[in-house]
């Protein structure tokens, strides 16, 4: 037995009736404790709601910060301004403790160097980002640009300090091919691309935590 309402009349036939089950008019109701504090529950709801989309997670508006005084430099992708970490988005730079080989062989500090190529770049002039999502740390994923450098990853990039970062798609792809081709920073010499010197740096602490 069920409630029979009106449902859209078919061009085939004649009305049907929808059918609620007895079931949703035999729900319990809700404990007289919760109905006092119905009010108050749905006030701290709406107010919980409102804060989250007010958050710099949930706006499109570019971020802005003096160069120098609100934006730090992490590494050679990374930056802080004020509590907002901030990735630069389809880039890979050196980890700060990566090293990488010249044509001779002989080891340099590229990911200090990227580091230190970024923090230039940086000094340039008034920081603007357009965040592009987050990601599984909640940092920022964004496109920054700093004084006349219009784009941050683009320029570690052609300049050889960084990767593109995303495949085949990515939006740095024909500026690493001009810095392959030029010899520029990472590339004028041998390096681990970064995501693989990760992977490796993560099974050689495995390895060593487990005593093999």
């Amino acid at each position: 037995m069920g409630i029979a309402l009106p449902f859209r009349r078919p061009w085939w036939g004649p009305p049907r009736k929808l059918a609620i089950p007895r079931l949703l008019r035999t729900c319990p109701p809700l404990p007289a404790s919760v109905r006092r504090h119905s009010g108050f529950l749905a006030l701290t709801a709406a107010i919980a709601l409102a804060a989250f989309l007010s958050g710099p997670w949930f706006t499109d508006r570019p971020l802005r910060a003096a160069a120098g005084a609100a934006a730090a430099v992490i590494d050679g992708d990374s930056l802080r301004a004020g509590d907002i970490d901030i990735r630069l988005i389809g880039i890979d730079a050196p980890e700060l403790r990566q090293s990488c080989r010249e044509s001779d062989g002989r080891e340099w500090p590229c990911g200090r160097a990227a580091k230190a190529r970024l923090a230039a770049l940086v000094a340039r002039g008034e920081i603007a980002c357009a965040a592009q999502g987050y990601d599984r740390y909640r940092r920022m994923l964004a496109v920054c640009s700093a004084g006349d450098v219009a784009d941050l990853g683009e320029a570690l990039v052609r300049e050889g300090y960084a990767v593109h970062y995303g495949g085949v798609t990515s939006r740095y792809t024909a500026a690493e091919a001009e810095a392959r081709a030029d010899g520029r920073g990472l590339w004028r010499g041998s390096f681990e691309r970064p995501e693989d010197w990760r992977a490796g740096h993560r099974r050689r602490q495995t390895v060593g935590s487990s005593g093999r």
